[in-house]
């Protein structure tokens, strides 16, 4: 088993035959050796026993209760006595149970088989380091055809025909006393290869570092060449280079991790641990088992069937061994990842059989679900929803969710502050919800932040800090602008909490994770945080005010007269003076919106202060009514400016409506705020 503490990464690779069996092998305290799956049944019919030296075997992957053996004798498993560590009967060790769980086995093939994810998947590993075509490749480890390997100063076919060149006669006679002695087999093998054993033999004669050399060489003469007149040779020229360019950072890829080329054939097959693909009896006689089970006993079957032919003699034809050597690759390839032939393998119910590659691969794989998307300590999950109401570096936790997360820092607050006398009294008191515990709750969750993830996360923004707080109901509540960053929206999203506990990381979280701190795009520097969707309608709807006419709706709250008369402007445009209402200030036009004495898109006169005049030099009235006592009404585009008889301004009314009101004063009070935190 890996130690976690000992080990803080993991690399996946291809291994060695020796570092197989020695995972797999064990040497019991009688030095007797086991861990090679021979037999390919899983459990006895009559005693539901697993078989000795099967796919669940006691004897290899240990005990399927701790400490009692196949026998059904217990000791325990601490027990220092000299008695042995193992049943003598039936050869289990007394350990506990879960060795089940990481104990490995392993499979001796009869043949040499190539591992298909080097072969098939591309770009094909073994095709680039042996520089030759996929196709043909295929068709040798599938034994479609033969390889004669290079014989130097020995008999060969080629000799014997020469030493019968003139005479035609003794040729035809003697050839097939030739094909028919008991040497053939001896000629035959070493001179002819076929299947993953002559592409075992090809990537053991091979040395990386001269490849890189060779590779570069052949890159630079075809980059001193230049382009060509055609460009279908200029076409071929650069996926050659390509082609170059590979081989050498594969090649120096191996060179780095310490891989041989000839470790991508097989000669031992891992078996998994029995709990990674359990077998399971219900009801009525009925065994539900993994699908590599099934998988693994084709793989046995076709190699025990391939040891009894090679077994009989050497008098075995040369066709039938091909021929089961052909069986045993196609079973491993199935067993590793099945599919990728062409047509997967079906059971008695047509359905598809989950390889080695489908438990380990893609969304619900052994990585992504079981390693990387487990539940951790101080972690919750829920449906995200729509918080209008919140700051943009805030969140709503629901109280289910919140007193889970700071449930220990609770306990510590209740027993400080002597409202609970141990962390007993401290848990009875939070099961019963009593009001002491929300309000310590919320002094824990104000100096704390909290991290919100949503997956799949794939770039920083895709986890953000925030400043929790207590909301009612059982979704978390979030701020809509913060949406696009973790590209989430509100049609049941779901998102995970998680709270970060050392007081680095809560450090880090504050200074770099906080969703203010992130309006930008790390990627292209565009803003990250802008409104959209609901939002946009919002602003719409609250500055889209009445704009029929500047002098629509006016009214004067001080003299009540009426005006009805119109006037003609010289850019044809026809202005109406009617009653409208005038307001001193934001919050009585406010007043009267939520009276309904006002809508929210009608025109309206604000009382301006006169610190910040909205006059342009430039820009002359519209029309100017003069009052009875003197005064007179200066009417702008947007504004209107009262003056006295001296001409000097009195006060000042600027043209808006509600919606734009609420609007500006909501970024009035954003900035506001900003500048207190600042300060």
């Amino acid at each position: 088993m890996i130690d976690q503490y000992k080990h803080q990464q993991l690399r996946i690779g291809s291994v060695s035959p020796q570092q197989m069996s020695a995972w797999a092998k064990r040497i019991l305290p009688n030095g007797e050796t086991i861990g090679e799956v021979t037999s390919p049944y899983t459990f006895c019919y009559n005693s539901d026993k697993p078989v000795i030296g099967g796919l669940f075997c006691e004897r290899i992957f240990g005990p399927i209760k701790s400490g009692i053996c196949a026998c059904g004798n217990y000791r325990e498993i601490r027990d220092k006595k000299e008695n042995p560590k193992f049943c003598e009967q039936c050869g289990v060790e007394f350990v506990d149970s879960r060795i089940r769980r990481y104990q490995m086995g392993y499979i001796k093939l009869a043949c040499p088989v190539t591992h298909v994810w080097y072969l098939k998947r591309l770009p094909s590993y073994i095709a680039n380091l042996l520089d030759k075509p996929l196709k043909e490749l295929e068709d040798l480890v599938y034994c479609d055809c033969l390889f004669a390997r290079p014989v130097v100063k020995k008999p060969t076919f080629l000799r014997l025909r020469g030493s019968f060149k003139y005479e035609i006669q003794s040729w035809k006679y003697s050839i097939p006393l030739f094909f028919t002695t008991p040497r053939f087999d001896t000629f035959r093998n070493r001179e002819i290869s076929t299947g993953a054993g002559a592409i075992r033999e090809q990537l053991a004669d091979l040395d990386l570092r001269i490849i890189i050399d060779y590779s570069l060489v052949e890159w630079k003469e075809l980059g001193e060449e230049g382009p060509k007149d055609n460009e279908w040779k200029d076409r071929k020229i650069r996926r050659r280079k390509d082609f170059l360019v590979r081989r050498m950072q594969l090649a120096k890829h191996l060179i780095q991790t310490n891989i041989e080329p000839e470790w991508m054939v097989l000669c031992l097959l891992p078996v998994l641990p029995p709990d990674l693909r359990p077998s399971i009896q219900i009801g009525g006689g009925k065994q539900i088992s993994s699908d590599i089970n099934e998988l693994y006993k084709r793989v046995i079957l076709r190699n025990n069937a391939l040891i009894n032919i090679l077994n009989t003699g050497r008098y075995a034809p040369s066709d039938l061994v091909m021929s089961q050597e052909k069986l045993i690759q196609e079973a491993v390839d199935t067993l590793l990842d099945d599919g990728i032939r062409g047509q997967p393998m079906r059971d008695g119910h047509n359905k598809v059989y989950k390889s080695f590659s489908d438990l380990i691969q893609g969304k619900e794989g052994r990585f992504r679900e079981t390693l990387l998307g487990k539940r951790v300590d101080y972690s919750g999950r829920s449906v995200i929803v729509v918080g209008p109401s919140l700051s943009l570096h805030r969140c709503g936790l629901p109280h289910e969710i919140a007193i889970e997360l700071f449930q220990t820092f609770v306990i510590r607050g209740l027993i400080r502050q002597h409202f609970a006398s141990s962390i007993v009294v401290a848990k009875s008191q939070i099961r019963e919800k009593e009001p002491i515990v929300w309000e310590i709750l919320r002094e824990v969750m104000r100096g704390h932040p909290v991290l919100l993830n949503r997956a799949p996360t794939l770039h920083r923004l895709g986890i953000q800090a925030f400043q929790p707080i207590l909301v009612e109901g059982r979704a978390i509540s979030l701020h809509p602008l913060v949406c696009k960053g973790f590209n989430a929206d509100f049609d049941g999203d779901q998102m995970a909490v998680h709270v970060p506990l050392s007081m680095e990381a809560q450090a880090e979280a504050r200074l770099l994770m906080f969703s203010h701190m992130n309006l930008l795009s790390p990627a292209i520097g565009d803003p990250i945080s802008v409104p959209t969707q609901d939002m946009l309608i919002g602003l719409y709807i609250l500055t889209s005010g009445n704009r029929r006419g500047i002098c629509s709706n006016r009214y004067n709250l001080c003299s009540r007269r009426n005006h009805q008369n119109e006037r003609i402007y010289h850019n044809n445009y026809k202005y109406k003076k009617e009653e409208g209402p005038f307001f001193c200030n934001s919050y009585d036009a406010i007043g009267a919106y939520r009276q309904k004495r006002i809508h929210l898109d009608n025109p309206l006169w604000l009382r301006w202060r006169l610190d910040q005049q909205p006059i342009s030099a430039r820009e002359a009235p519209v029309e100017v009514h003069y009052e009875s006592l003197g005064t007179y009404h200066e009417i702008y585009g947007h504004y209107l400016i009262v003056r006295s008889i001296k001409k000097g301004i009195r006060c000042i009314y600027i043209r808006t409506t509600v919606g734009h009101i609420s609007f500006y004063r909501e970024i009035e009070e954003a900035i506001q705020g900003f500048f207190r935190a600042c300060s």
